[in-house]
């Protein structure tokens, strides 16, 4: 996307040692509570979340734990409380109709996969969360900004929205610019390669600017960036977007699915979201990736309420010529989408 699709982010591993148990394959997960550092159960971690308004899961996209993780706490959740609220970025505002048929049983789940655009990964990881809501009548929340419409910011800036006709204006949250300054350093930091973005690191190509219009990935003259603000978007529109469900549900909670680079260290959606409504209480769960060389969690504890460790994922790339190519086809595909407005 031309902004950061996803944005599943990973803290750097720390140096100290903290015990924990070994993890044998991609599917298992420990959770720890970051106050202490101490390994809880899954039906543990529902009962010190039963007083919580709003528990966002930060996710690594492609790991499968993160989505073994999600339906697991869901579950344990509903047990406590069956006044549940499933919202997910990975469907977007214009979409919420044909979620609403589908968990309806009006229409059938290719019809949600091809209308809803559904994410590539549908099938493999969030059908179990659509089924399991399904089943037992949990509202599901498409809370995402349209891609397209995100996309225009990233090319033209945030002022592109004031010529968007008034529904597809609708699709966004109402503000899009407010931001704390936290968040902006966090972007830069992973815009110039020294943080990760979907746990990997940062490759040396990035996309050249478009415009100029602050298009570029860093700041200009002290300008935020266009595709800081197409981040904002998503951000800013899913927190809208549960805002909305806790007014239209009172005495619910909700369980926010992302990927962890809009929940981790309480800044992105989370940030957003305590701008609208201050008193909501808000818990945040944060992947950390664990090896055997560095499975300190002092540093990862910093990201979320909650950390659940699981497997390092395969290196994407062993031969930087492999992923250069890759990564050129995305920058090549990227300039290719134009904005409709």
């Amino acid at each position: 996307m031309a902004v950061l699709a996803g944005c599943s982010h990973v803290p750097k591993r720390a140096t100290a040692q903290l015990p924990l148990v070994s993890l044998n394959h991609l599917y298992e997960f420990q959770l720890v509570r970051s106050t202490d550092q101490q390994p809880i159960t899954t039906a543990q971690l529902a009962q010190e979340l039963s007083d919580r308004d709003v528990v966002f899961i930060g996710e690594l996209h492609s790991h499968s734990a993160s989505h073994y993780l999600q339906i697991q706490v869901l579950a344990a959740m509903f047990q406590n409380n069956s006044n549940l609220i499933l919202s997910m970025e990975q469907f977007e505002r214009d979409k919420q109709a044909v979620v609403d048929k589908y968990l309806g049983d009006k229409i059938g789940e290719q019809t949600l996969i091809a209308q809803g655009n559904a994410w590539p990964n549908y099938a493999s990881d969030y059908r179990p969360l659509i089924e399991f809501a399904k089943a037992r009548q949990i509202p599901v929340i498409a809370a995402n900004a349209p891609k397209a419409l995100v996309r225009c910011i990233a090319q033209k800036g945030p002022d592109v929205v004031d010529r968007l006709p008034e529904q597809q204006r609708a699709y966004l949250a109402d503000d899009l610019t407010q931001s704390s300054t936290a968040y902006q350093a966090k972007f830069r930091r992973v815009m110039a390669g020294s943080g990760t973005w979907h746990g990997q690191p940062k490759s040396k190509h990035k996309p050249k600017s478009h415009g100029s219009h602050g298009h570029g990935h860093g700041e200009r003259n002290g300008k935020l960036s266009n595709s800081f603000y197409a981040q904002l978007a998503r951000d800013n529109t899913m927190a809208e977007s549960i805002a909305k469900a806790l007014d239209t549900h009172p005495n619910h909670q909700v369980v926010a699915i992302n990927g962890a680079f809009h929940s981790d260290g309480r800044l992105g959606t989370v940030d957003a979201l305590k701008r609208l409504k201050p008193n909501v209480s808000i818990t945040v769960l944060s992947p950390y990736e664990w090896s055997a060389d560095a499975p300190d969690l002092a540093a990862a504890a910093k990201q979320g309420d909650y950390i659940y460790t699981i497997q390092t994922m395969p290196k994407r790339y062993v031969q930087n010529q492999y992923r250069d190519r890759a990564v050129m086809a995305m920058i090549k595909k990227r300039k290719n989408r134009k904005c409709a407005w």
